[in-house]
């Protein structure tokens, strides 16, 4: 009796499909209004002073005509730009700055669901989605340019997921155009373009074994470039991490790309058939169309310095003025024993994957109590509240490595597909070069900046594992939504939690209604009140390390430097003196607890005594006066 394959509705299919993008996009739509809302809530809330004061400062100077590198110290200089057509728009206040933080993080929520969505159901995308939210800028809504350089790698990375999906090659023009973008924010942003050519590397490795199986292996040639490229990379890396004093940026910073540079040459010499010329060519195809969008932004931003003749001070600005942070501006990352906090909830997960039925149900639940003991007391204890932190914080190397294994091991065992193994490739690539970003300023808030990276990636691993344990990983997600929502505190620099103080509404103009912490709000009216009581002339003295009080009291500098560890000896004495006097400068502040600089010596203080003879105190500042 002839057998018959099962006949299928084609309308039904069709249904199938319409229901289930329907899901995603209701899910999607939950999940964006939640997130905005939060967002909205907290976009004026808490502050680091030097931080808006430097970024305010900077664009208030390219309204007044000058240009970033040449007149002053900058970032890279395009946000500078983009904050000065938002001070134009909408007036002089750290709240313009800020309005377009939140005009990024609306398409940003989209793309962090469209990038889990290629790994998990509509409500896990979702899931993840707010986890990411719940770690990120909510929490520090300061307009830093390393939330742009997240922004733009979940953009890139959005686009390198479509582009695995369509073969397009203007998806990695989009997602090249992301890395220049990226890196007019901040040059950290060349840690996603290193991510993306390493994914290249991963992506030409699985076409040319697709489409060249069963060829003689005759690329040795390639093979060895990419070898020896992969480790001058990593000698590169190495170099600049290792400035920071102890193990931890290397098992950090370093360890994970390690691990991903030995998967693609264990890859490449397990023997991929293909011609050397054929290898060069497809490799090529990616990176062309990816470095034309990564240069015509910079392009379009060197045309006012090549204009100006100031293309060498953009250079000196770009590669020798950030040296300068490695050593005043820099904490080094945790120890690496610190990844012991991770072990419990790694285990739990582990075993629960191993077991099935009842077992796997009471792993579960007994990972949930556990992390609900971590929830509860880490608002009573820094050591448990560093433990909560530390297993999300310290989590790139062990995402990195387990993914790496899953990679290797399922995929030579054929049990993940070719596109689950380049989208999990890319998101593990992405997540763990994007992670540098903590270099070489590891305080909790930086971990912030690549927090839904890494999240994104952890459920990448996950997804590519057999046999999901559903109650352990929802015990795992709740846990971090609410650690994240009630637990996380960014702003002090250690391994502890503080609670969130920034409830006194900073009442001055150019301040645009941000909520800051009582005593700040208290120092910086009275500072900023007598500075503008008695300065008479367009120019002020603020130092060390205070370019807020020039912003917020809307003075100018008599400096191109923001932090006074940038400045010459002979600018901070007699030099500095000459110059106040011919600015004709009549008040000046002095910070009396600088975070980076040394106290002003007692030389120039005791000049400034001479020169403004009137003062008055502040909780921080001293500010003196002369008629």
């Amino acid at each position: 009796m002839p057998t018959t394959s099962p006949t299928i509705d084609p309308s039904r299919e069709t249904l199938a499909g319409t229901r289930s993008a329907r899901t995603y996009l209701w899910v999607l739509a939950a999940v964006w209004l939640l997130s905005l809302v939060y967002m909205a809530a907290y976009v004026k809330r808490g502050w680091v002073p030097h931080d808006e004061g430097t970024l305010g400062l900077s664009a208030e100077r390219v309204l007044q005509g000058q240009l970033p590198h040449r007149d002053f110290d900058d970032y890279t200089g395009g946000l500078t730009f983009v904050h000065a057509l938002a001070f134009r728009l909408f007036g002089i206040n750290s709240a313009s700055m800020r309005m377009v933080l939140f005009a990024f993080f609306v398409p940003w929520v989209p793309a962090v669901f469209y990038a889990a969505s290629r790994f998990c159901g509509a409500y896990s995308a979702g899931v993840v989605t707010l986890l990411a939210v719940a770690w990120s800028v909510p929490h520090y809504p300061g307009p830093m340019p390393s939330w742009y350089n997240l922004f733009f790698a979940t953009f890139g990375l959005a686009a390198l997921l479509r582009y695995v999906e369509k073969n397009s090659w203007k998806w990695v023009f989009l997602a090249g155009l992301c890395g220049g973008f990226s890196m007019l924010a901040k040059v950290t942003g060349a840690y996603y373009i290193a991510a993306a050519l390493l994914f290249f590397v991963f992506r030409e490795q699985s076409v040319t074994g697709r489409e060249s199986r069963g060829a003689a292996p005759q690329a040795w040639f390639y093979s060895s470039t990419v070898a020896v490229m992969l480790a001058v990379f990593l000698l590169l890396l190495f170099r600049m991490v290792h400035k920071v004093p102890g193990a931890g940026g290397l098992f950090f910073f370093v360890l994970p790309s390690i691990v991903l540079a030995g998967l693609l040459v264990a890859r490449e010499f397990r023997v991929i058939p293909g011609a050397n010329g054929e290898r060069f060519k497809a490799l090529a195809k990616l990176c062309v169309p990816f470095g034309a969008g990564v240069v015509i932004p910079w392009m379009l931003f060197a045309i006012p310095y090549v204009s100006a003749g100031a293309t060498h001070d953009l250079v000196q600005g770009l590669v020798v003025t950030p040296t300068r942070a490695l050593r005043f501006a820099a904490i080094a990352p945790l120890n690496p024993l610190a990844v012991a906090t991770a072990l419990p909830f790694l285990l739990a997960l582990l075993l629960a994957y191993d077991l099935r039925g009842l077992p796997r149900t009471i792993c579960g639940g007994a990972l949930a109590v556990f992390a609900g003991i971590i929830f509860f007391l880490s608002s009573k204890y820094s050591l448990i509240y560093g433990i909560g932190w530390g297993s999300l914080g310290t989590a790139v190397p062990i995402v990195v490595a387990v993914g790496a294994c899953a990679l290797w091991v399922r995929g030579r065992q054929e049990k993940l597909s070719a596109l689950r193994q380049e989208q999990l490739m890319l998101v593990l690539c992405i997540a763990a070069l994007c992670s540098l970003v903590q270099f070489p300023f590891a305080g909790q808030g930086y971990f912030l900046y690549v927090a839904p990276l890494v999240i994104v990636a952890a459920a990448s691993v996950l997804a590519a594992l057999p046999a999901p344990p559903r109650t352990a990983l929802a015990a795992l997600a709740g846990f971090y939504l609410l650690f994240g929502l009630f637990s996380v505190t960014p702003y002090h620099l250690g391994l502890q939690r503080e609670e969130h103080a920034q409830t006194a509404r900073l009442t001055l103009a150019r301040a645009g209604g941000l909520r800051v912490e009582a005593s700040a709000a208290r120092t910086y009216e009275q500072a900023v009140a007598i500075v503008q009581s008695h300065s008479q002339t367009g120019f002020i003295y603020a130092a060390p390390d205070c370019p807020e009080v020039y912003f917020l009291a809307g003075r100018k500098s008599p400096s191109r430097h923001y932090f006074e560890y940038a400045e010459t000896e002979a600018s901070q004495g007699v030099e500095l003196v000459d110059k106040l006097e011919a600015l004709r400068v009549n008040a000046v502040a002095i910070n009396r607890d600088p975070l980076f600089s040394p106290k002003i010596s007692k030389e120039l203080e005791s000049e400034l005594e001479k020169r403004f003879p009137h003062s008055a105190e502040t909780e921080k500042f001293t500010v003196r006066w002369k008629d």
